[in-house]
């Protein structure tokens, strides 16, 4: 079983409010320029170790919670690696659901078979073009794997600008865990209303469940 943890200790603080929308975006832009630095130069020793160690915190989470769905994502290298879990969920016929570009230029969730996808116009391995949309009904009861570039101890989520999670939390979900190193964590992130947090977050470290967050 998990061992679940309460974040509830210091990090580096990444913003503070009330602030100026202006003051807001600044401060957001900051976070992101230093947070991906980070996690850009990780070594690969250290990263390997900390994708490792996620995927173990996961998959005992997913054995535990038994989900129906699980929607996941594939790393642009520098995220964590979920490959180990994903893997596990078409194995215990859990059904997988990713994130597609869309022509429209928004992002859908389908669901896929395997792992063997072609590389998208970005550069990361994407579910083909014919890969079916994931039904609403699953995706309202699926265990949600989001990234992000930064976290807060309240499960505020810092993405990279576009707003692509936060719309898609919007929708409804099932539980949502955000997944991110150690080193991408903050005492406080400046954050909007439009911000969506997740309900926990799984690091190489552990399980946190978050303070003053109404996210399942």
């Amino acid at each position: 079983m998990y061992d679940e943890q309460t974040v509830d200790h210091a990090g580096q603080t990444c913003g503070t409010s009330p602030v100026t929308a202006a003051t807001l975006h600044d401060l957001k832009k900051a976070v992101r320029r230093e947070k991906i630095a980070l996690r850009r130069a990780m070594p690969p020793e250290a990263r390997s170790a900390a994708d490792a160690a996620i995927n173990d915190r996961l998959l005992d989470i997913v054995r535990t919670e038994k989900p129906s769905g699980l929607v996941a994502y594939v790393s642009d290298g520098t995220e964590p690696d979920l490959a180990p879990v994903m893997r596990y969920a078409l194995q215990a016929g859990i059904t997988l659901c990713l994130p597609r570009f869309e022509q429209s230029g928004a992002y859908s969730i389908v669901t896929v078979r395997s792992l063997d996808f072609p590389v998208s116009h970005w550069g990361i391995p994407e579910p083909s073009a014919d890969a079916p949309a994931a039904p609403p009904e699953l995706l309202a009861e699926a265990l949600w794997l989001v990234p992000g570039v930064a976290f807060d101890p309240a499960c505020r989520r810092l993405g990279r600008g576009k707003g692509v999670y936060d719309r898609l939390l919007a929708r409804g979900t099932g539980k949502t865990i955000g997944i991110f190193y150690e080193l991408q964590r903050c005492a406080e992130l400046p954050c909007e209303p439009t911000d969506q947090p997740v309900g926990r977050v799984v690091t190489e470290s552990g399980v946190f469940g978050c303070k003053n967050n109404v996210r399942s």
